[in-house]
C-alpha cells in the first residue's frame, strides 16, 4: 500500500510540473509578440527601388524594438531580422528578400534621323550619347553581342544614296536587353526651299560665341543669329524635358506620337551637322534650315525636333495638334509659317522650343514669333 501511495505522489509531482511547464511555455513563447508577413517565403526587389521592409508586414503583435533595413543597391538573398516587443520580452523573425536586377540599359542617342551626303565622312558613334546600365553604369563598346557592353549594327552604304538604318543594341550583365535606331538618309542634295521662303537678311556680323554671354529678356532665352551662346553653354534643360514627356504623353492620348527626333546638340555637333549642309547645299541656301555652331535652339537644351522631319507635318492630324496644344505644356512652334523674314529660318512644323506655359499660351494665342513677343525684332 505504502508503494502505491508513493507512485501516486510521483504521478502528481509529475502532473504539477507539466502544468507548470506549460503556464511557462505559454507565458514565454505564446504570450510573445508575432508577425504575419504579406508573403510567404521571400519578396523580389528591383535593384535601386526605395523598399520600405515594413510593407512586407501583414499584422503585427507587439512592437519592433528597431527599424529594419535592406540595401536594395546589393544584387541578391538577403535576410531581414525583425525584433518584436511585447509585454518586455523579445522575439526575432526573419524575412527573406531578394534584389534583382530587370531594368534593361539606356541608350542615348543625340539624333533619331540624319541626313548626309554621299561620300561624307560616317562615324556611328558620332551619334551616341551614351549607353548606361543602373547597375552596370556606363557599358564599354564591343565589336560583337557580348554581356555587359553594347555594340553596333548598321547597312549604311556612304557611296549610295538611300535611306539606312542605324541600330545600337546593349545587355548588361544580368541579360538585360535594350536598342535604339537612327534612321540614316544618304543624299545627293537636301530637298529645296519651298516657294513661300522669303527670308533675305543674314547674320549679325558682329555676333561671335566665343566672344559672348547668354541673352535673357525678361528671363526667356533668346537664341537666333543675333544672339549666339557659347561653345561652352549647354545640356538638356530638366524642366523642358519633363514638359516635353508630358506634352508627349497627351498626345498619345488623343492618339497621335510624337517622337523626340532631335533634342539638346552640343557646339560641336552642331558645326558639324552645319558643314554638312553646306557642303551639300552651299552656305547660303544652308543658312536658311541649319543654325552655324553657336546659334542653334538646340544647344540651349529647351528645343526638339518631334514628329517628322517633313515640311507637310504641319497639315497632318499629328501636325495639327502639335501646333494647336503645345503652348499648353510651355512649348511653341519656333519657325511658323509666313514668319521667316523674322525668324530667319524656313517654316519648321516640327521644331518646338520651351519658354513656359504663361509665355507660350500668349505667343501662341497673338499669333507671334518669340523675337516679336520680346521685341526683339
Amino acid at each position: 500500500m505504502k508503494k502505491r501511495y508513493q507512485l501516486v505522489g510521483i504521478i502528481c509531482i509529475i502532473a504539477v510540473v507539466a502544468v507548470m511547464i506549460a503556464i511557462w511555455y505559454f507565458t514565454q513563447v505564446h504570450g510573445m509578440g508575432s508577425i504575419t508577413f504579406v508573403e510567404e517565403g521571400s519578396v523580389v526587389i528591383e535593384y535601386g527601388d526605395s523598399y520600405d521592409p515594413n510593407e512586407c508586414i501583414k499584422e503585427i503583435d507587439g512592437a519592433l524594438k528597431q527599424p529594419v533595413e535592406i540595401d536594395t543597391k546589393k544584387l541578391g538573398e538577403q535576410t531581414l531580422h525583425f525584433l518584436v516587443i511585447k509585454d518586455g520580452r523579445e522575439k526575432e523573425f526573419t524575412y527573406v528578400v531578394m534584389v534583382e536586377d530587370t531594368k534593361a540599359p539606356i541608350i542615348e542617342v543625340s539624333e533619331k534621323e540624319v541626313t548626309l551626303a554621299v561620300n561624307d565622312d560616317y562615324d556611328p558613334n558620332h551619334y551616341l550619347v551614351s549607353v548606361k546600365d543602373p547597375v552596370d553604369g556606363d557599358l564599354p563598346q564591343s565589336d560583337e553581342k557580348k554581356r555587359g557592353a553594347y555594340w553596333l549594327s548598321d547597312d549604311v552604304d556612304m557611296s549610295t544614296e538611300g535611306d539606312y538604318t542605324l541600330t545600337v543594341l546593349a545587355m548588361d550583365q544580368a541579360e538585360n536587353e535594350a536598342q535604339e535606331t537612327i534612321k540614316i538618309h544618304v543624299t545627293s542634295h537636301r530637298n529645296s526651299l519651298p516657294a513661300s521662303h522669303s527670308y533675305t537678311g543674314g547674320y549679325d556680323s558682329g555676333a561671335d560665341p566665343y566672344d559672348c554671354e547668354p541673352y535673357y529678356v525678361n528671363g526667356i532665352l533668346l537664341v537666333n543669329k543675333k544672339h549666339p551662346l557659347p561653345p561652352s553653354f549647354g545640356g538638356l534643360d530638366a524642366t523642358a524635358a519633363t514638359a516635353l514627356g508630358e506634352l508627349q504623353a497627351a498626345a498619345l492620348l488623343d492618339g497621335f506620337s510624337l517622337p523626340t527626333l532631335s533634342g539638346y546638340r552640343s557646339y560641336e555637333y552642331q558645326g558639324t551637322l552645319y558643314n554638312n549642309y553646306v557642303a551639300i547645299d552651299g552656305q547660303e541656301i544652308a543658312d536658311t534650315y541649319s543654325a552655324r555652331p553657336g546659334f542653334s535652339e538646340h544647344q540651349s537644351g529647351m528645343a526638339f525636333d518631334v514628329g517628322a522631319i517633313d515640311n507637310n507635318f504641319g497639315n497632318t492630324e499629328a501636325g495639327i495638334w502639335l501646333r494647336e496644344h503645345c503652348h499648353e505644356y510651355g512649348f511653341i512652334l519656333r519657325y511658323p509659317q509666313g514668319k521667316e523674314h523674322i525668324t530667319g529660318y524656313m517654316y519648321e512644323p516640327w521644331h518646338i522650343r520651351y519658354v513656359g506655359v504663361g509665355s507660350a499660351r500668349e505667343i501662341h494665342q497673338r499669333g507671334i514669333t518669340l523675337e516679336e513677343y520680346l521685341g526683339e525684332r
